[in-house]
């Protein structure tokens, strides 16, 4: 959440922002919040005074003077019971409103001011024949067909196939089964398609050991707290599955996560961490679980938009003067791996009204270009919360000189595994129906071509 200070600070700058697109304007209202901030600190000033007046009543009690001082105490806890009262409730309300707040840029550019998806600025594009292509950070709207209408690897567009086209005629996919086994927006992915999966997870696991990435696996089913301390509460509520108590030990309510993200940094929840130890970067590949509620009639075909897919994540602990590199070496981390697939891409700059959850201070996408479709679709998304996510989670650091303040977070999807596959089967695939496998991939599916699989179902 935002510091208080900073809200009463920057309330004009905020308002703004909220005015920009971002956030919801009516749960954010920062005019709201101010008038109940000035009665909450009057109303701790009043507290304040009454417990001293108390204490001093009780000091004399201790001396003696008990009947000069029950008829004064019991007027002092009768207004200390009813101011605190109508403190909780304002806090209750004063804490409602500043959830909602979305957190502010660190500096405007961050965060381009637009009213959707199409204001969003490209700021890098590259594709596999020539390398980097000119942008000048022009809005995607403005640059769709940046690129040779066609599939990168394989044939002309005219006789190009949807992704879930060809996986069903392969075998690999098969989402009328899961229809059947689940309902709408699952899938089977069989096969070829698990081992080109596998070949894109190990092809990470190994440039992030490299890096230094410490390797996780976390729970996939988490408490309230880390989903609101990640952000990810109240604001896409209707975005999680929740566990009803009634099976679960000691009736908890339990949430299925949508990312390792709520997981990973409620690791470090009420802790301290050193200076020295910092940055501290983790990486985990679990399945994520997403209602999509409110996308429905959006991308039912294929498996672009699924309840249940597999994600790898970076998520960084650091200091704050450190969140803008960790930023950018996670997009590095994106593009390296783009690159080693040859995949067309962008690299997409989130505007006010498009820049994710509230906790984003600056977001860009990665987006793959499909030659097939002749459009573009995230496969990834990377984001520096700056100290808004520590704030929620308690996360602190202890300076070399003894002072603590909060850590920064930053996060990165890493690969969406189901998207990147479908990027490769659109940009792949053959005129005779078969897919190339990419050349970094080969190793780990045994194979140049994935062709029709042994077995098939019809």
């Amino acid at each position: 959440m935002l510091d208080p200070n900073i809200v009463r600070a920057k309330a004009v700058e905020l308002k703004q922002l909220i005015l920009n697109g971002r956030g919801n304007a009516q749960k954010a209202d920062v005019d709201g919040w101010l008038e109940l901030d000035t009665k909450r600190r009057e109303l701790v000033q009043k507290i304040d005074l009454l417990s001293q007046e108390k204490n001093r009543i009780a000091d004399l009690g201790k001396q003696g003077k008990i009947e000069e001082t029950r008829a004064e105490g019991q007027r002092v806890r009768d207004e200390l019971r009813v101011l605190q009262e109508e403190l909780d409730v304002i806090s209750a309300d004063w804490q409602t409103i500043l959830d909602w707040m979305p957190n502010l840029p660190q500096v405007a550019s961050d965060m381009p001011v637009g009213k959707g998806e199409e204001d969003n600025l490209v700021v890098k594009a590259w594709e596999p024949d020539k390398g980097y292509v000119e942008t000048n950070n022009v809005r995607a709207a403005d640059m769709e067909h940046i690129f040779t209408a066609k599939p990168y690897h394989g044939i002309d567009v005219e006789v190009a196939q949807h992704h879930i086209d060809i996986g069903e005629a392969l075998g690999i996919i098969d989402n009328k089964q899961s229809a059947k086994v689940s309902g709408s927006r699952f899938t089977y992915l069989l096969g070829d398609a698990v081992l080109l999966q596998y070949g894109i997870q190990q092809l990470m696991f190994g440039e992030l050991l490299r890096r230094d990435f410490i390797p996780v696996i976390p729970p996939l089913l988490v408490k309230e707290k880390p989903l609101y301390g990640s952000s990810h509460l109240p604001e896409q509520f209707d975005q999680i599955y929740r566990i009803k108590g009634d099976n679960v030990e000691d009736e908890n309510q339990l949430h299925l996560v949508g990312s390792s993200e709520p997981a990973n940094f409620a690791y470090f929840m009420d802790r301290v961490i050193e200076e020295a130890d910092l940055p501290i970067k983790l990486f985990a590949y679990t399945p994520c679980f997403r209602s999509e509620a409110g996308s429905w009639g959006r991308d039912t075909k294929g498996i672009k938009r699924v309840h249940q897919f597999d994600k790898l994540e970076m998520n960084v602990v650091c200091l704050p003067e450190q969140s803008e590199k960790i930023f950018t070496e996670l997009l590095e981390i994106n593009e390296w791996l783009l690159k080693q697939l040859q995949l067309p891409y962008r690299l997409v700059q989130k505007c006010t009204a498009d820049a994710g959850y509230l906790a984003s201070a600056m977001q860009v996408d990665v987006e793959v270009w499909l030659g097939g479709q002749g459009e573009f679709m995230e496969v990834g998304t990377d984001t520096n919360t700056t100290d808004y996510q520590a704030r929620r989670l308690n996360i602190k650091f202890k300076a070399q000189d003894g002072t603590r303040d909060f850590v920064h977070t930053v996060n990165d999807t890493g690969v969406a595994m189901g998207r990147m596959i479908i990027a490769i089967i659109d940009n792949y695939q053959q005129a005779d129906g078969t897919i190339l496998v990419p050349k970094a991939l080969q190793t780990f599916v045994g194979k140049s071509i994935i062709g029709p699989q042994r077995v098939r179902f019809k």
